[in-house]
């Protein structure tokens, strides 16, 4: 099996924690409030404990240009990312997708480097088109 890129890919900024108020988050870093989503697919979503600025495939589907863009957002407000971190907040870029057994997601020196200028711990998630596991999670170990 030839492997082959996620069919969708998202980026996003979340924080989370157990006592968290949107609105909150939103002024501290000067963004929109929960709920807002721009022409270009990139919003700002939330539900109980986590907050998130997503940008989607309708924003690109290509994962370098997400995270290039996300990037442009979080550098200018890395120190409020910090204090928000100092207050017990979870701060991390979460990359999500739908994929199947045997795909790959290649992530570029470039992008690998936008990463790495954020500053923060990454997270993947990964589902498939059927929103269940493609296969018995443990079929890797044959």
């Amino acid at each position: 099996m030839s492997a082959q890129s996620w069919k969708t890919v998202s980026t996003s900024l979340v924080v989370t924690r157990t006592v968290l108020d949107p609105q909150a988050i939103s002024d501290a870093l000067e963004l929109p409030r929960a709920g807002s989503i721009s022409e270009a697919g990139v919003g700002v979503v939330s539900q109980e404990g986590w907050w998130a600025l997503v940008y989607s495939e309708t924003n690109s589907p290509r994962l370098e240009q997400q995270l290039k863009s996300l990037a442009s957002h979080i550098q200018p407000r890395a120190a409020k990312i910090r204090e928000l971190i100092s207050l017990g907040y979870s701060v991390h870029i979460e990359i999500s997708g739908v994929a199947e057994t045997g795909d790959t997601l290649f992530i570029s020196p470039a992008s690998q480097q936008q990463l790495a200028v954020m500053a923060l711990p990454v997270r993947c998630t990964v589902l498939s088109v059927t929103g269940e596991p493609a296969t018995d999670p443990l079929d890797w170990l044959d």
